[in-house]
């Protein structure tokens, strides 16, 4: 939604209004990368005693009101607290978000007046509806650039091959090819080989393989230290740099010490644990992103 000029049939803290005098509200938006999705943390800062009671015995509340006209995604996130964070899906959003946050009633409000009134509205008294505007913030255009580099798609940086030791019952990691290679037992690769191309069982295919396979990369990379250089030309390295990258997350000597090489790789690939086990728990049907 887009903030415009409007009238109010009662007043209204808003800016450049003349409905009080010493009260104001404005708010801030921030946006960080949380793996491909955005965490947005929603500040308010309202300056008027009567209406900060009213949010702290429950009779208002700050409302964000987050919107993306791309794709129709629309969420209020209601508080009582002056600062919020919440998550944004990639999936949700694409292109620019709007983000404009009010303070509004939480529950129907009668005889409503306020020392703060300017000297025309001083000693009225109005019923307030629940969900009726009583301030108006700061509206926040944000552009959201899907950088997203799909890991998910296996054949960019990895090979699966079959092991082809005949007595080999675990699967090995190798990181000197130019793909991560992935070594299954022979039985086991045959039964892969059989399931790998249904899109419903990719997130438990990645789970068992691609995140214990990124896990063990990022260690040997921490291992590497100062002689990181050796892995830079693999194309392996290139694209895991860019999707790292694009998560916010610079793949570098001193970034890998504390680097938590357990959440990042699912991070990478878009957290697919959880859509493993929600299609395991339904006995193999397809699940609902």
């Amino acid at each position: 939604m887009r903030l415009r000029n409007r009238y109010y049939p009662y007043p209204v803290i808003i800016k450049g209004g003349d409905y009080y005098t010493d009260s104001s509200f404005s708010s801030s938006v921030r946006q960080v990368m949380d793996g491909y999705n955005i965490k947005l943390t929603l500040e308010a800062e309202l300056k008027d005693e009567k209406l900060l009671n009213m949010i702290e015995n429950g009779e208002a509340c700050y409302a964000h009101h987050i919107e993306c006209p791309q794709t129709c995604f629309r969420r209020i996130v209601k508080t009582n607290d002056r600062q919020v964070d919440y998550l944004l899906k990639d999936a949700d959003i694409n292109g620019s978000i709007q983000v404009c946050s009010f303070v509004i009633a939480n529950r129907d409000i009668d005889k409503y007046t306020n020392d703060s009134f300017s000297p025309d509205y001083r000693g009225w008294k109005f019923r307030i509806e629940k969900g009726c505007i009583l301030a108006v913030g700061n509206q926040f255009n944000i552009r959201v650039d899907k950088q997203k580099n799909d890991l998910a798609n296996t054949s960019s940086i990895f090979s699966i091959v079959k092991n082809l030791d005949p007595v080999a019952t675990v699967f090995t990691v190798e990181l000197t090819k130019q793909k991560i290679v992935i070594a299954l037992p022979e039985i086991t690769y045959n039964q892969y080989s059989s399931v790998q191309d249904y899109i419903d069982i990719q997130p438990v295919m990645h789970s068992m393989l691609i995140i214990p396979a990124l896990s063990y990369t990022f260690c040997e990379l921490r291992q590497a230290g100062d002689q990181l250089y050796e892995y830079e030309e693999n194309r392996w390295f290139i694209g895991l740099k860019k999707a790292c990258g694009a998560i916010g997350i610079t793949l570098d000597e001193e970034n890998l010490k504390t680097m938590d090489i357990i959440k990042v790789p699912q991070l990478l690939l878009d957290s697919p644990v959880f859509k493993a086990i929600a299609y395991c728990s339904m006995g193999g049907s397809v699940y609902e992103d």
